[in-house]
């Protein structure tokens, strides 16, 4: 039983005796100077722990059909070497719910990514369970992406996203810079194809969860974020994105991956193949703002 259901079941069993204690009461008194709203605060669950899933659908056998989705939190920082532990510098806030500010605004619930192998990337995980393929998107990484102007100008970071089942093989999603010249940097995310850091976070853990029902939160019309499907995972190892990955790879980890790589695209670590010059980026931009990753479907290790 995990803490939270814990806690349920003692406000629960409190709340039981509390009622009953206020029917001994009223019967046996004639008028009573019982406030009810005493107890209020036992009939409140705890909203402030982020939602790690959506009910409890059963668990899937990685590589096997999966018709039960979920809404799954990435929990656990396996490596984030720009950690300071303080404000935009404390990588749990990249574990501990997503909560963005809108399609113009920037949040401040997140963890920051730099240029330099020191501080470029986040490692995350969710504990205890691989993150499998299923029909449409497998996961949404936000970052903290916001639109400028219309009709397609945003401020953002890019980020480049690769998956691992060992952290030192990876695949990734052979991310491609389509604008031209490509040595002039786009503010439209529709030239940044297959990288996340180009879309708004609209997804909220208070104010806007959709219920926690995948149908919803997986439709980046809704939650925002940038989209990831298995299926469009790429054997590419080069300059932008996998490292010792091969077909064989490829196809493991389509079937199920622990790890999630985050990294800054402009970082010294990758440079764009087709110009092989860093990737170009926002001239004020000062490295991606992690927010939070969620996935759709998974199985236990």
């Amino acid at each position: 039983m995990t803490t939270k259901e814990t806690k349920l079941k003692i406000q629960t069993t409190l709340l039981l005796v509390c009622s009953s204690f206020l029917m001994v009461w009223n019967c046996e008194t004639k008028s009573s100077n019982v406030d009810s709203t005493l107890f209020l605060p036992l009939l409140q669950t705890d909203h402030t722990i982020p939602n790690t899933g959506s009910g409890n659908p059963e668990e899937t056998t990685p590589g096997a059909p999966n018709s039960n989705p979920g809404v799954w939190l990435a929990d656990t920082v396996k490596s984030a070497p720009g950690h300071t532990g303080s404000g935009i510098g404390n990588s749990n806030n990249a574990v501990n719910g997503v909560r963005g500010a809108g399609l113009t605004g920037g949040g401040t619930d997140v963890f920051s990514l730099a240029y330099t192998l020191a501080n470029d990337h986040i490692i995350l995980e969710w504990s205890g369970h691989k993150i499998t393929n299923g029909p449409g998107i497998d996961f949404i990484v936000f970052e903290n992406a916001f639109k400028v102007s219309n009709p397609s100008t945003y401020f953002m970071d890019i980020v480049i996203v690769e998956v691992s089942n060992d952290t030192t093989n990876w695949c990734g999603f052979n991310p491609n810079y389509s604008f031209s010249p490509e040595t002039t940097y786009s503010k439209n995310p529709a030239d940044w194809p297959r990288f996340a850091g180009r879309n708004s976070v609209l997804f909220h853990e208070t104010t806007k969860n959709f219920g926690y029902d995948p149908s919803l939160v997986f439709d980046t019309a809704n939650s925002g974020g940038d989209g990831f499907d298995l299926d469009e995972l790429s054997e590419v190892s080069n300059s932008a994105g996998g490292t010792g990955c091969t077909s064989i790879l490829r196809d493991e980890l389509k079937s199920g991956f622990t790890y999630i790589r985050l990294s800054s695209a402009s970082s010294v670590r990758w440079k764009n193949p087709d110009t092989n010059l860093a990737f170009v980026k926002e001239a004020i931009s000062n490295g991606p703002d992690i927010d939070g990753v969620y996935a759709r479907y998974r199985a236990i290790r």
